[in-house]
């Protein structure tokens, strides 16, 4: 899915410079809108972009906060004063247009609930009345874990309440990079599937020993 790019990006250079002159004029934040008042921004933007027929939204804010950023000392020489035309246009042409990015933002949100998962198990057993005893040793040797269950229905949450959030890295989305990690992770679980197949019972029950033990640290 491409990157969503700003509708002032398809404006012409000449039209971008009558719109910046208009924001300098009310003091529009230069880089970085959130660091500011970003609802006196998209009003102060939202009130110029009217002479133009274009409805503001969010990325717009952001477009001319980083093209008033990247294009300061040229837009600061086409204001000056006593510049010839043919001057005025080189300078224009010069201008760099921002372009959207699409980023990965890593987050955590914190909380409490009460959940109750619907699951099933198949176990071999010598006795019906032995299943559950037989379930229970095996989780608490490690053999099996109420984790491994299928599930019988969706699981519900009660009493959710979020208590925080916390925002980590951010990374830049390489739009091959998915495909490509997509067919490596197909072909190492086709590779493993093959692997397990032709393991014994004893050897499988020790992997996910490891496996559980693995998991519980992540």
């Amino acid at each position: 899915m491409p990157t969503t790019q700003s509708q002032f990006s398809r404006l012409p250079k000449k039209q971008l410079i009558l719109i910046t002159e208009r924001l300098i004029d009310e003091d529009f934040p230069i880089g970085n809108p959130y660091e500011s008042d970003f609802d006196t921004a998209y009003n102060i933007l939202k009130d110029v972009s009217k002479y133009f027929s274009v409805e503001v939204v969010n990325e717009d804010v952001e477009f001319f906060g980083k093209f008033l950023e990247i294009n300061g000392d040229l837009i600061a020489e086409l204001f000056a004063n006593n510049k010839e035309k043919i001057r005025n246009k080189e300078l224009i042409e010069q201008l760099e247009i921002p372009i959207a990015k699409t980023y990965d933002l890593n987050y955590e949100v914190v909380g409490s609930c009460s959940y109750t998962d619907y699951l099933s198990e198949k176990f071999d057993c010598y006795d019906e009345d032995w299943v559950k005893d037989s379930a229970q040793q095996q989780n608490n040797d490690g053999s099996w874990s109420t984790w491994d269950g299928r599930e019988r229905y969706p699981t519900e949450y009660e009493n959710f309440q979020q208590n925080d959030y916390y925002f980590g890295d951010v990374f830049e989305v390489d739009e091959k990079r998915p495909k490509i990690e997509s067919i490596l992770d197909r072909l190492v679980v086709e590779n493993t599937s093959e692997i397990v197949n032709s393991i014994d019972r004893e050897t499988l029950l020790e992997l996910r020993r490891i496996i559980d033990s693995k998991l519980r640290l992540l």
